[in-house]
């Protein structure tokens, strides 16, 4: 929903909010508690997954100003902020009552925070997503590649044992979308840049010959991946766009979209993503199945959108 609401953004193509709305309208109209499975004795009560929900209906508010869409977004973000359980330094975990950062929990939390610090006025939601993406980057980096793995463990200070390529993919989305909307004149602006051209540099480093990003990042030999690679083609594209990682970084980032569209998209199909993947060992990645999934195709919506304004941008310059 979300890379489809930004579809509708570059296209002003009514029937893809339209569709959003529909999903909003189907899905959310009774609030958070029974999504967000916040019930006393629900499995993995208060799971990450849903927040994401969130972040599509703050940007469905912005083509379809409905209250209701933007109080399910505020009430997501508010259990965020006060409801999930978080480490002594402040981040939080995959679900209530668990002790562990993943990857993917980055995306389902910053850029929630992130866009309604603006659209709310609340200042300390900005705050906490860079502290979320500066907690994981301490923790989770591979000093020698620099690439994050799947899960940090905050009571055993340890991470999982493998660099998950789509878990970087969500890193650098979220590393993007949240720099968005932190003022260059943040006390930690500067510190999230830093780690931006960082991991940039890394994960250029880690793309093939073909332009792709793998199953495992760090290993060439495991299958390249769609969803990896649209979503870090979607991050570098935007951070290059919001001049916070040098613009040479969109080269690396447009090989892999066209690359993307070469061989996995397939008869308006998204292909070639991995199916859902927890932080096992190495077997465990490889064992995935590959298919259309929804963060495939929603990341291939993402890059395609940033893609589009780059084409745009560059129509535009005086030749």
């Amino acid at each position: 929903m979300c890379g489809l609401l930004q579809t509708y953004e570059r296209t002003r193509t009514e029937p893809y909010a339209d569709f959003a709305a529909r999903w909003a309208d189907v899905h959310w109209p009774d609030g958070i508690e029974r999504l967000l499975r916040i019930q006393p004795g629900a499995e993995r009560a208060g799971f990450c997954g849903p927040w994401v929900s969130g972040t599509a209906l703050a940007y469905l508010y912005d083509a379809r100003a409905k209250p209701e869409y933007l109080r399910t977004a505020s009430e997501t973000a508010a259990f965020v902020r006060a409801g999930a359980t978080r480490s002594p330094e402040g981040a939080v975990a995959h679900w209530v009552g668990n002790h562990q950062l993943w990857c993917d929990t980055l995306e389902m939390t910053c850029p929630l925070l992130a866009k309604l610090s603006q659209v709310e006025n609340k200042p300390a939601y900005v705050d906490d997503a860079a502290n979320q993406l500066l907690t994981a980057a301490r923790h989770m980096r591979d000093p020698r590649t620099g690439l994050f793995y799947h899960m940090w463990d905050w009571q055993f200070d340890r991470c999982s044992p493998e660099q998950w390529g789509r878990g970087n993919g969500w890193v650098a989305m979220s590393l993007a979308d949240t720099s968005e909307f932190l003022p260059k004149n943040h006390p930690r602006y500067r510190e999230l840049k830093k780690f931006a051209e960082s991991y940039a540099r890394s994960l250029s480093a880690a793309q093939d010959s073909d332009g792709f990003w793998h199953t495992l990042i760090n290993d060439p030999a495991s299958p390249a991946e769609c969803s990896a690679t649209t979503m870090i083609c979607y991050g570098l594209l935007k951070l290059a766009r919001l001049g916070v990682i040098p613009a040479k970084y969109r080269q690396v980032a447009v090989r892999g979209w066209e690359a993307v569209n070469v061989r996995w998209v397939k008869d308006g199909k998204v292909v070639g993503v991995s199916e859902g993947t927890g932080p096992y060992a190495r077997e465990h990645y490889l064992e995935r199945k590959m298919g259309t999934y929804t963060w495939g195709t929603g990341s291939y919506l993402l890059a395609g959108a940033e893609a589009d304004r780059l084409r745009g941008a560059r129509s535009a310059k005086p030749r």
